[in-house]
């Protein structure tokens, strides 16, 4: 129970630190919001077995950018899977998702940047609005019994110009080489 509290609260406290509203400069504004992202922020490193971890960024008070997900897996056979969606209450000009993947280094008890992937999605004149969007891969090639998790910075445009972006996050699971228990 204590567990699911802590988690929780995590959650709530996420929500309400990493969410940000800004107007002005598209690209501007984007390439001053992915230098603010916190880097260091603190995750839980799951017990084992625990094959799965969710992050929400959640903007009650955006008038544009709804929620932010992320999601990793530990699908085993050192295979990590990887989904992040974003949702809007409008339709919306741009969406852009940068993901990134940290891993646990033991020695410096910090974690560290061991890829990133990034994906952009504009609104076509005629086409359907751009109100959702999500993206889900899978990726391997990393080291087994590793702690890994999912940091994201997600960012949509509306049509006057104004943007809004949340920071997801997940606690870390431990990637196994074997089948997933």
């Amino acid at each position: 129970m204590k567990k699911k509290f802590s988690f929780l609260l995590a959650i709530v406290i996420s929500c309400l630190v990493f969410s940000i509203t800004v107007f002005g400069d598209e690209e501007a504004n984007w390439e001053e919001g992915l230098k603010n992202i916190p880097t260091r922020r603190e995750s839980v490193l799951l017990t084992e077995g625990t094959n799965k971890a969710v992050g929400y960024g959640n903007s009650t008070r955006g008038n544009y950018l709804g929620v932010a997900g992320l999601s990793l897996t530990n699908k085993g056979y050192n295979v990590l899977g990887i989904y992040a969606d974003t949702a809007c209450h409008v339709p919306v000009k741009k969406i852009k998702m940068n993901i990134y993947l940290d891993r646990w280094n033991e020695e410096e008890q910090d974690w560290i940047q061991v890829d990133a992937y990034s994906f952009t999605y504009e609104y076509k004149e005629g086409g359907e609005d751009l109100t959702f969007v999500s993206v889900d891969f899978d990726v391997s090639g990393f080291p087994a019994n590793n702690y890994y998790r999912l940091r994201s910075f997600h960012a949509v445009w509306a049509f006057t110009g104004a943007l809004e972006m949340q920071g997801p996050m997940t606690d870390g699971i431990k990637l196994t080489s074997g089948s997933p228990e």
